[in-house]
This record gives structure tokens, C-alpha cells and sequence, in this order.
């Protein structure tokens, strides 16, 4: 599953690395083109949509069917090891005499409905990733126009400060309620992680509906996320009802961001029968598991950092831009690469370069 999920992952970074490059090499680099000639070049340049929006669904008809039934894949895939892991922790249980209880219809009913969303987000991903692109274009010219009329910049300049902005952000799929623009990279990368999250979390309810479990042990684990700390490695009540217990909706249980279910979060949900069950887990130290968890997302960041420098130096190529400019962006590449050692070295947490690459699929 974990090789799934980073096929889908790089899937959608190639999509974004391709489709900023065809921006890069119809919007060209302005270059000889004054304050007389910059409205004609407007116009001729937002002609061009056509010729983009071409390119683009060029290049997301060689990656979407892999993106629709990859997902479903690794939502299938998801589902039967949950379930299979799920029975796997009720051995100890069997041996003391509980029976095995097959799962119900109503287990696979949510897998299938998982599929089906999942499905529904790509395919609104990939919509959006073309109307994205034509954002990117059209940005970068209507700025780039702006500032010749005004006399702040050159045409060239200008269009590579806004390309250079673009590759940063990445194509825009998605604004949401908090006004957060989503890139395809970043939108499709939460995505997975919290398909994973759901899918393991609606098995473990299923099974546990079957055999009728209201008992959950959360497992504890070093780095976790600080909100997290406190609710782990404890036993709650999935119905509330326990005298002994506290329920499980007196925690973040069931929120994006909460304990199990958000996204991200590696806790997971035990069950647990008064009697027959072990407790595995104990709480970690608060002050080691939040320094811990802020090196992780450090890390995380920098991987990004990284990945943008290398779309920015793409985009810039495809623009045929100077190559003083091309030599700045492999400067940028290089500190940020820097940057990572210098980290792994402070931190001597393991450096991931598979995540720092934008592999071609």
C-alpha cells in the first residue's frame, strides 16, 4: 500500500512538473518586447489558451486513468489489510474463546463507497488541474503586462518573478473554505493521507460493529502530534457507556485533525475486551514526543522546498530564459539541498531523497 500511495503521489508531481513546463514554453520570455508592443503581446499570448489547454489534456490523458484506478486500488488494497490486520490483533482473543466472526456485508458496503469517493476526487483533481493551469498562464501575463505599462520592470523580468512565484505554489485544484489555495501536489498528497486514514478507521469500525467491541486501546508512539499526546496510549469507550473508561468522543477522535482519525496521524485503534485483552501501550514523554514532531514537519518542509527549486528551474528552461537565470535556480536547488544535509546532521533523523525527487513515471 505504501508503494501505492507514492505512485499516486509522484504521479501527480510529474502531472504538475509537465504542465508547468508547457506553461513555460508557450508563454516563452518576453524577451524584445517593450511598453509599445506589450498589449499586442497580451493579446497574442491569451490566444494561446487554446494551444495550453491542449497541452494539458495532453498531458493528463498519459496520467489520469492511472490516477482514477490507482486510487481505487490503494483503497481496495487499504481495506482488506486493515481488515486482515484487525483480525490479526484478535488471536490472543481467539485462543481465550472468541469466536471468529466473518465480516458482514455492511464492512464491504464502506470499502466500496470509500472507492467510489475516491474515485470522484481524482477525477475532480484532474479537472481542476487544467482551469488551474490557465490561472498560471494567464497571471503571469496580465502581471508581467501591468508592470511594463507602469514602468517597474522589464517584460522578462517580470514574467520570470511570477514564474518563479507559480513554481513555488504549484497549479492551484482547490480554494477552500479558509480562502487556503490547494497545488495538485499538495491537495492530492493530503488526499491520500486522509483516504488512508478513513479507510482504516471505517474497517476497524466495521469489524468492531461486528463483534460488537465498544473497548478501544490507542497505541503511543515518539513524535507524535502535540494535540495528540495526551489521549494516547489510554482505553476509551467507543459508545460512552463505560463506567470504568472514558468515552472516545471526549477526545479528538473523529476530526480532521484528531487522534487516529487526521490526517497524517500514525495512532491506531485497538481493541480491547475487559478480561482477556493486554494493554500495550503507555503514554511517551510530552516534551520528546512534541520536539520529535517538530522535526518531522521540518523536514517535511524542506523536502518541499526542494521539490518546488527543481519546478522553478524547469519552468525557467521551458521559458528559454538566460542562463544566469538558470544558473540561480540550480544555485537554489543546491542551498536547499544544503540546507537538508546541514538538518540531517543536527537532527540525525534519516534523510528520505525519494521524497525530494520528482521522479518520471
Amino acid at each position: 500500500m505504501v508503494q501505492t500511495s507514492l505512485f499516486i503521489e509522484r504521479l501527480y508531481q510529474q502531472i504538475e512538473y509537465e504542465m508547468l513546463q508547457n506553461i513555460g514554453k508557450i508563454i516563452g520570455n518576453g524577451e524584445g518586447i517593450d511598453s509599445e508592443d506589450v498589449v499586442n503581446w497580451q493579446v497574442s499570448k491569451l490566444r494561446d489558451l487554446g494551444l495550453l489547454r491542449t497541452e494539458q489534456i495532453k498531458v493528463l490523458s498519459k496520467y489520469s486513468g492511472m490516477t482514477v484506478k490507482q486510487m481505487q486500488n490503494f483503497i481496495h488494497e487499504e481495506g482488506i489489510a486493515e481488515i486482515e490486520a484487525f483480525d490479526g490483533r484478535l488471536t490472543g482473543l481467539y485462543k481465550a474463546g472468541v469466536d471468529y466472526i466473518e465480516p458482514t456485508n455492511t464492512v464491504y458496503t464502506r470499502l466500496l463507497a470509500l472507492e467510489n469517493q475516491g474515485a470522484d476526487v481524482m477525477n475532480m483533481v484532474n479537472s481542476n488541474m487544467i482551469s488551474g493551469s490557465e490561472q498560471v498562464y494567464k497571471d503571469i501575463i496580465t502581471k508581467a503586462s501591468a508592470e511594463v505599462l507602469t514602468g517597474n520592470a522589464t517584460l522578462s523580468q517580470s514574467m520570470i518573478k511570477t514564474a518563479k512565484e507559480w513554481a513555488e505554489l504549484g497549479v492551484p485544484v482547490l480554494i477552500d473554505k479558509g480562502n487556503r489555495r490547494w497545488s495538485a501536489e499538495a491537495y492530492t498528497n493530503m488526499v491520500i493521507r486522509n483516504t488512508q486514514k478513513n479507510v482504516a478507521v471505517s474497517m476497524q469500525e466495521g469489524r468492531m460493529d461486528d463483534y460488537d467491541i465498544d473497548l478501544v486501546e490507542i497505541t503511543s508512539h515518539a513524535g507524535s502530534r502535540p494535540s495528540h499526546v495526551d489521549y494516547q496510549g489510554r482505553i476509551y469507550s467507543r459508545s460512552g457507556k463505560s463506567k470504568k473508561y472514558p468515552a472516545l468522543s471526549s477526545t479528538s477522535y473523529g476530526l480532521i485533525d484528531g487522534i487516529v482519525t487526521g490526517i497524517n496521524c500514525s495512532h491506531l485503534m485497538y481493541p480491547f475486551i475487559n478480561g482477556l485483552s493486554t494493554k500495550r501501550n503507555e503514554p511517551y514523554n510530552k516534551k520528546e514526543s512534541e520536539e520529535k514532531y517538530i522535526e518531522s514537519q521540518r523536514q517535511r518542509q524542506i523536502e518541499r522546498n526542494i521539490r518546488k527549486a527543481k519546478k522553478e528551474k524547469a519552468m525557467l528552461e521551458a521559458m528559454k530564459v538566460d542562463d544566469n537565470e538558470i544558473k540561480s535556480a540550480t544555485a537554489k536547488i543546491s542551498k536547499r539541498q544544503k540546507e537538508m544535509r546541514d538538518f540531517i546532521d543536527d537532527t540525525n533523523r534519516t534523510r528520505k531523497r525519494s521524497k525530494e525527487q520528482i521522479v518520471k513515471v
